[in-house]
């Protein structure tokens, strides 16, 4: 499904989200083929983002944080 402009924003916390793929770069580029993400992250996506917008690494890094503690 191809993201559109409003895809640049976490759908968690409206921050700036960094997604290559939405600035037009290859998605191998992106910060986020990086990283691991937790069930947890997923869970905090609105339904109706799902599988459509990315989170930002701030909400990724705090969800495995508070997995930690």
């Amino acid at each position: 499904m191809p993201f559109s402009s409003g895809d640049s924003r976490c759908p968690i916390c409206g921050e700036k989200n960094n997604c290559a793929f939405v600035q037009g770069k290859e998605l191998e580029k992106c910060w986020c083929m990086q990283e691991v993400f937790t069930p947890d992250v997923f869970q905090q996506v609105p339904l109706e983002s799902r599988g459509k917008v990315c989170v930002c690494v701030k909400c990724v890094g705090r969800q495995k944080k508070e997995g930690e503690g």
